[in-house]
């Protein structure tokens, strides 16, 4: 192969990797695929009609907070990313996000009553990254989100999407909130709160400059990641206890999930790129929902 092919082969995956930053990772497309791929695994495990509806809506409601929220971090806390910081200033994303304000709206307006009611607690991911508090520090006067109250950052992300991808299946198929489904909810959080964990350690530096303070700032880097492993390994004991009294169906794509959250725990740190990150950690919300159906085909 000459230096032109190798220069050319070269610029040809720049491009594509440039491409795939722009349409599906600053937008949140492809974050926002990955949660509604989960609402696909919660209708797998408990049983549910498979309903486009819910995923839908979930998918669509996951990109207006995650927009949200990074185009106020454009402006109030500056994004360590300089493309990412441009990104969230041009029109393109305003217009994504009515688009995904009006698909939800349409979705709503199309749904059961029992998911409206359901979706009110929507109201908390649109304020999550608001300004919305003021508060005179020294003698100026600041704002603050509902994302800088100490400790809460990852927390508050991991519940809302929970609720998501668990309520509003549930709701669709006018199911109950059983055993079975607050097993399935305890899974899911621990799952997603994990992920969302381990994007503070990546940001843990642009938060300590704005004073939001995660659980790595307190704790340490090794001291989020113990606890994080401790989590998962607690967590997978209770749903192996439920598999063996027959309690909720065995699902073996919990102990896969769990087996990446715990590597990808262990193997990031402050250094690790960003694009590690927003690619293959978030990726890995796909996890599931593609190990549910490799083994479909496989037995």
């Amino acid at each position: 192969m000459t230096f032109n092919q190798v220069e050319s082969k070269t610029a040809v995956s720049k491009w594509l990797y440039n491409y795939f930053l722009n349409l599906f990772i600053y937008p949140s497309i492809w974050v926002a695929g990955g949660i509604a791929s989960l609402g696909i695994f919660s209708q797998k495990v408990l049983e549910l009609e498979n309903n486009w509806q819910p995923i839908a809506l979930i998918f669509v409601t996951a990109l207006i907070p995650y927009n949200l929220d990074r185009i106020f971090d454009s402006y109030v806390q500056k994004i360590p990313e300089a493309k990412a910081q441009l990104f969230f200033r041009k029109p393109y994303i305003f217009v994504l996000l009515l688009s995904a304000i009006i698909a939800t709206a349409l979705l709503l307006y199309d749904a059961p009553s029992k998911v409206r009611y359901v979706s009110c607690a929507g109201i908390v991911p649109l304020l999550y990254g608001t300004p919305l508090f003021p508060w005179r520090s020294k003698s100026e006067w600041q704002w603050y989100r509902l994302k800088d109250i100490p400790g809460s950052k990852a927390w508050i992300v991991g519940s809302i999407l929970t609720y998501a991808v668990i309520a509003l299946p549930l709701a669709y198929a006018g199911a109950k909130f059983d055993l079975a489904a607050i097993l399935t909810t305890l899974f899911m959080f621990i799952f997603i709160v994990s992920n969302s964990h381990v994007f503070d350690i990546r940001d843990i530096e642009s938060d300590q400059k704005k004073g939001v303070v995660t659980l790595p700032i307190m704790v340490g880097i090794k001291g989020t990641k113990i606890f994080l492993i401790t989590m998962n390994l607690l967590m997978l004991l209770i749903i192996i206890g439920a598999w063996i009294t027959n309690t909720i169906t065995y699902h073996p794509e919990m102990i896969l999930a769990t087996a990446v959250n715990i590597s990808y725990i262990w193997a990031v740190n402050a250094e690790t790129p960003r694009s590690i990150y927003s690619i293959w950690i978030e990726g890995c919300l796909f996890v599931p929902i593609l190990a549910n159906r490799a083994i479909k085909i496989i037995f």
